[in-house]
């Protein structure tokens, strides 16, 4: 009896003890997903604000993406061409998180993606949607993409 007592005594510790960490590893879960959030309202706000640095600040340095129907692109070039304005054409951006996952110091991102370009010259209208799949890797306190695999294509106007 008095063995079974104490073996049921570690059983509860031991689950209380695995009970805890599910808690603190769902907390830094939590914090994990909520930091990668915080970096992807950063890659919408360079993007829509065509701040190159920001832009930049959000890449590894040895990142690759890839887009239909071109080569793949570097940190640089990338990013200059996500954050490349012109005043003559108004777009709108709308894009939705699908799927955080955390992997220790790794992460992916699915994201729905629409874009409207308004060419104020010519008063037409473009359209393109997709998905993009991004990798994360934690660098210091933050989030950097390091693979990037955005599917949008032109779509017509139904």
């Amino acid at each position: 009896m008095v063995k079974q007592l104490f073996l049921l005594g570690v059983c509860t510790l031991f689950l209380i003890a695995c009970a805890g960490h599910t808690r603190a590893g769902s907390s830094t879960m939590e914090r994990d997903e909520q930091a990668i959030r915080s970096w992807f309202d950063h890659w919408m706000k360079a993007t829509k604000e065509g701040d190159l640095e920001l832009a930049k600040s959000l890449i590894a340095d040895d990142a690759v993406f890839l887009v239909p129907g071109a080569d793949r692109m570097d940190k640089q070039s990338f990013a200059a061409a996500a954050t490349a304005t012109d005043p003559n054409i108004d777009f709108h951006v709308d894009c939705s998180i699908q799927e955080i996952r955390v992997l220790g110091d790794h992460a992916w991102l699915w994201t729905k993606i629409s874009l409207t370009m308004d060419d104020k010259r010519t008063k037409s209208r473009s359209m393109m949607a997709g998905n993009s799949l991004s990798i994360l890797k934690r660098q210091g306190d933050g989030w950097v993409v390091i693979r990037d695999a955005n599917t949008m294509v032109p779509v017509s106007q139904g």
